[in-house]
Parts: C-alpha cells; structure tokens; sequence
C-alpha cells in the first residue's frame, strides 16, 4: 500500500485445514495481473525477479496445500491460503 494502511491477518480451522486469511485495503491488483500471480519471472517491479510468489506457491503446493488471491481494484485484496491439517 503506496500510502501505508492496515492488513488484517485472520485464521480459522476446519476439521481438515487451516485456513489463513490476509487482507489490506490498498488498490487491488488489477485482473490482468491477478491471472499472472505465481508465473514465473513476472514481477512489475523494477528490481523484481518475479520468483517470490514462485517460490511461496511451490511450498504451499509441496504440503497439499492451496492459495487464492482475491482483489478489487481500488479496494484491496484478500489472500487466502488453506493447508491440511
């Protein structure tokens, strides 16, 4: 968030899975980019090398695991990541 703001980390759990919620309110990803997450070597910044979400991706997968990003441009974005109990 350009401007700073809060993020909201939350947490629950089924009788299978941990689910971990982090949202902002900053200006959302727009869909374009939103289909793009976790492809390798895409990055919009400028000293980025597009491999962190990669890498974050490979070790939720590697534990049975899933993650989604949900976002709305001008009004942030929730990541939620679910991982088996």
């Amino acid at each position: 968030m350009p401007d700073g703001g809060d993020i909201a980390i939350t947490t629950h759990h089924s009788s299978k899975h941990q689910i971990i919620k982090i949202a902002d309110k900053g200006v959302g990803i727009p869909e374009e980019r939103l289909e793009r997450l976790g492809e390798p070597f895409f990055s919009n910044k400028d000293t980025g090398t597009g491999l962190g979400l990669v890498v974050c991706y490979k070790i939720i997968h590697e534990h049975n695991g899933t993650i989604h990003f949900d976002s709305t441009v001008g009004e942030g974005t929730t990541v939620t990541i679910s991982l088996p109990l």
